[in-house]
């Protein structure tokens, strides 16, 4: 988002400080979120529908600015901010909650970081691939609600009552 914000609103015509407003009120909405989802989600072990509240979000906000770009333009960034900073700041959280031992939850939030990075990392190329492909943002944008919707799958396997069995280390010799 941070790299392909600015320049997709600039090829609407907005001037270069306009489109980086954008960018910072994208950044406020994430930061306000990262710290408000969870505090909201701390009081329920399954935090399910919270991730998917903040999948939904992003959903929304993707579409916006997909299919409806000049629409409502500081209200989607709002809006797709708030579930990227939530869903960023759930998902450390649910890791967490799966094990019970700090080290192993440690070790899967590691993991998690580090392969997430390596996936964030890809996406400013896919989004430029797919750009200079088309010739429009709109298939970068519609790439991520692709992306959200097999997040959201994936999200069904947070269940609680299923961490026993599915976290379950194998033993050491």
């Amino acid at each position: 988002m941070v790299a392909w914000l600015a320049p997709f609103y600039q090829s609407h015509g907005w001037s270069a400080a306009a489109s980086g407003s954008l960018v910072a009120l994208l950044s406020v909405a994430q930061a306000a979120m990262a710290l408000l989802l969870p505090f909201l989600a701390a009081r329920q072990r399954d935090r399910r529908p919270w991730l998917w509240l903040s999948l939904a979000l992003q959903a929304v906000g993707f579409a916006a600015l997909a299919l409806w770009p000049d629409l409502a333009p500081r209200t989607a960034v709002v809006v797709l901010g708030a579930g990227l900073g939530g869903s960023f700041a759930l998902t450390m959280v649910v890791v967490l909650d799966h094990l019970p031992d700090p080290a192993q939850a440690g070790a899967l939030s590691a993991l998690m970081q580090g392969g997430g990075f390596m996936l964030a990392a890809a996406a400013p190329w896919v989004m430029g691939t797919l750009h200079g492909a088309s010739g429009s943002f709109a298939s970068g944008w519609l790439a991520q609600l692709a992306c959200l919707a097999l997040v959201a799958v994936l999200t069904m396997r947070f269940a609680p009552q299923h961490d026993a069995k599915v976290m379950n280390a194998p033993q050491q010799p």
